[in-house]
């Protein structure tokens, strides 16, 4: 099961470092082995498992996705992730995921020695928000040479997963 997911997820991950976009039928062809590969490993229980572990990626970061602090390319990638592991360990791999993300950030971070100025834009950010109630894109990667492509970070949860770490 896991050289199929991490074989999307490093798929994923070449088409957002080259192409800034993880494309969809990457994304719906990984769902679709996802549900296959829960039915044949739990029969037709296994489809509430798949269904359970896609949509709890969905339900918990589509805000993020609204404000554009994190792409849906990115979003339908942890729901394939969680189609294939089920509930439980999709909630796992958001976690790590995320966790993931900080660590690179932060070695991003100190290697671009921008830790102050990137605060000061997230608090800007918030504060104009509550001003004007209008969203705008949180970040644009064309912009900032300390993009974060998110994808990586969700391999890399899916790679600690795999080797049973968490």
């Amino acid at each position: 099961m896991y050289f199929y997911l991490l074989t999307i997820e490093a798929a994923a991950v070449c088409f957002d470092l080259y192409k800034r976009k993880i494309p969809n039928p990457l994304t719906a062809g990984g769902l679709i082995m996802g549900a296959a590969y829960q039915w044949s490993a739990n029969g037709p229980p296994g489809l509430k498992d798949f269904a359970s572990g896609a949509l709890i990626p969905l339900a918990l970061l589509g805000i993020l996705h609204y404000f554009r602090m994190l792409g849906a390319g990115d979003i339908k990638l942890l729901m394939t992730a969680g189609g294939f592991l089920g509930p439980d360990k999709s909630l796992k791999c958001i976690f790590l995921s995320f966790l993931c993300a900080a660590v690179i950030s932060a070695a991003v971070l100190i290697k671009h020695r921008n830790l102050m100025r990137r605060l000061k834009y997230f608090f800007q950010y918030i504060q104009d928000y509550r001003q004007s109630k209008k969203w705008v894109p949180y970040i644009k990667c064309e912009e900032d040479p300390a993009y974060l492509h998110f994808s990586m970070a969700v391999c890399a949860a899916t790679i600690l997963l795999s080797g049973g770490i968490f």
